[in-house]
């Protein structure tokens, strides 16, 4: 067995070299983060392009005819199933794997499993019409003249493919942006490298040259280098088009991908001024954004963390885990700056606390210094006998009266307002209802109020508020009545889904203008002294029972107020 030597068969061996790492690289790959498609796609790939360099090598490096054609044969064992497999592997790789079934895979190996067969019977010549030795600048080299079935099964069937994959690459990297492109541009040189070189070795373009040495094995090492660069200086394998699309690219949140080993492998523009903030860089542990990210759970509502600078900031995170099958592959981090808010949620909390004491206030000192009032009050009334002065102790009974129901409605607003705990449950209508209207019948001779004959059987939602809510309709109509005798008649309608009370008096009525705003704060009856608090404690109220509160119209004078609760 003869040798010769040359220093042009290093392009070659450097190619199968790098082959044989990117393998030995993807099976790493495979062992730490588990076996998937495009993994195994991959090293197949390496695989293909170790055959076809390596073979080339031996057939340019042996002088004996037959083991140099032996060895142009066995290289397609390389070379044949190279254009299917990019193929498949860009399919995967772009996250179209609902594509790949087991009869296109059997489809698009079935043409380079026949041209092998065609290759080593050689029917007709169909493979290769012949062969020769050619002696160049000291070298003995072996020239085929291919076949038509070379042509059409291997050089434009794996064209074909090619073509595919690289159009499909590049369209994933025109949809997804810049952080794509130069990975895509890579793998594209490296996919198109081997016919370029044809075409060049066909044209006879220097330093290419027909009855030369075959330098077309030589494109190996341009597709191994750019796959090389592209797998390492741009995380080829790491950052799939899956991550990008699952990452929202035009999010106003700071979007990240980890891979499988919890670094971070790219982030989108609100993410890396994220990263500056924190001092950290692509390439980084997510750690170094915030020790207390848990990629467990899907979301974090409020994350301290600190900048460089030593200011507190807060994030809300949510994370999405990345999965090829049963293996998880990376996870998409959401982050966004809730600094802000956290500030206004501790002004909205300290502002609550001065509410509550300001309702401590009003609930005991205030209203226990007005009940002090009253009886001193009422005292001298009974000791007074001139009725100028009597007159007056009225005025301030009626007024002092009227400012502990005041003290009474605004402790119950800001009850409501203070309360951040769900209290609706199930209520019965009857019991508050009967309680409010009776306590104003029995306490109240200028007024009459009629109820229903028996009591409605029926469940409302609501809480213990409810009583407040009739309370105030049940004293805004006596109160307000310019009727010589105040007449309420209350009445409860049952329906399927929620219950109706209508309070309806004989007093002046609200005009049509006035039924929407009666209830907004501040507002007040047609002519009413009262502060209009009432009237908003009540649809306060009841709004938070998913009811509705409105105004009618009484026949043949008067308003009716009419409270709808949802049934239980």
């Amino acid at each position: 067995m003869d040798w010769q030597y040359t220093v042009l068969v290093l392009p070659t061996l450097f190619a199968m070299s790098t082959a044989v790492l990117l393998g030995a690289y993807s099976l790493r790959h495979m062992q730490a983060h588990g076996q998937s498609s495009e993994l195994v796609t991959f090293f197949a790939v390496n695989v293909g392009l170790a055959l076809w360099t390596g073979f080339a090598a031996l057939k340019l490096l042996q002088t004996d005819p037959a083991l140099k054609l032996l060895f142009y044969r066995f290289l397609y064992f390389g070379v044949a199933p190279l254009g299917a497999l990019a193929f498949l592997f860009t399919l995967l790789h772009t996250d179209r794997i609902s594509r790949i079934t087991p009869g296109l895979v059997a489809a698009v190996m079935t043409v380079p499993a026949v041209f092998l067969a065609v290759l080593f019977a050689n029917p007709n010549g169909l493979a290769i019409e012949a062969t020769r030795l050619v002696e160049t600048n000291g070298l003995v080299v072996l020239r085929v003249d291919v076949g038509l079935g070379h042509v059409v099964l291997q050089l434009l069937y794996n064209a074909v493919l090619s073509v595919l994959a690289i159009v499909l690459i590049l369209y994933e990297a025109a949809r997804l942006g810049r952080t794509y492109i130069p990975q895509a541009v890579l793998v594209s040189v490296g996919l198109a490298a081997p016919f370029v070189f044809v075409a060049c070795s066909s044209l006879g373009i220097p330093p290419f040259n027909s009855d030369g040495v075959n330098l077309v094995p030589t494109s190996a090492a341009v597709t191994s280098a750019a796959i090389g660069i592209a797998l390492f200086r741009y995380r080829f394998l790491d950052l799939p088009p899956i991550a990008y699309t699952t990452a929202m690219e035009e999010s106003p949140d700071g979007v990240f991908v980890l891979d499988a080993d919890k670094r971070i492998v790219h982030v989108n523009t609100r993410g890396a001024a994220l990263l500056e903030r924190f001092g950290a860089a692509v390439g980084d542990p997510v750690t170094a954004v915030s020790p207390d990210l848990d990629l467990t759970t899907e979301q974090n509502d409020s994350i301290e963390t600190t900048r460089e600078g030593g200011e507190a900031v807060y994030l809300s995170a949510r994370s999405q885990r990345l999965e090829r099958g049963d293996q998880t592959v990376g996870w998409v981090i959401v982050l966004r700056d809730v600094t802000e808010l956290h500030r206004q949620k501790q002004t909205i909390l300290s502002q609550n606390e001065k509410l509550t004491l300001l309702n401590q206030i009003v609930r005991h000192d205030i209203r226990n210094d007005m009940a002090v009032i009253l009886g001193n009050a009422q005292l001298v009334e009974e000791s007074v006998d001139d009725e100028a002065l009597r007159e007056r102790l009225d005025t301030i009974i009626r007024n002092g009266e009227h400012a502990t129901e005041l003290t009474v409605n605004v402790r119950n607003l800001m009850a409501t307002m203070l309360d951040d705990e769900e209290t609706n449950r199930p209520t019965t209508l009857a019991g508050p209802l009967w309680a409010e209207a009776s306590a104003v019948r029995d306490g109240t001779s200028e007024a009459a109020v009629s109820l229903p004959g028996e009591p409605p059987d029926v469940t409302v939602v609501a809480d213990d508020m409810l009583g407040t809510v009739f309370r105030n309709l049940l004293t805004n109509a006596v109160r307000h009545n310019d009727a010589d005798r105040a007449e309420i008649d209350v009445s409860v309608e049952v329906r399927d889904d929620d219950a109706l009370v209508r309070i309806a008096d004989n007093g002046p009525g609200i005009p049509d203008d006035r039924k929407e705003v009666v209830f907004g704060r501040g507002e007040k009856g047609l002519e009413s002294p009262g502060t209009g608090l009432g009237l908003y404690l009540v649809d306060t109220i009841v709004s938070g029972y998913g009811g509705d509160v409105w105004v009618e119209d009484n026949e043949p004078r008067g308003a009716v107020f009419v409270v709808r609760l949802r049934k239980a």
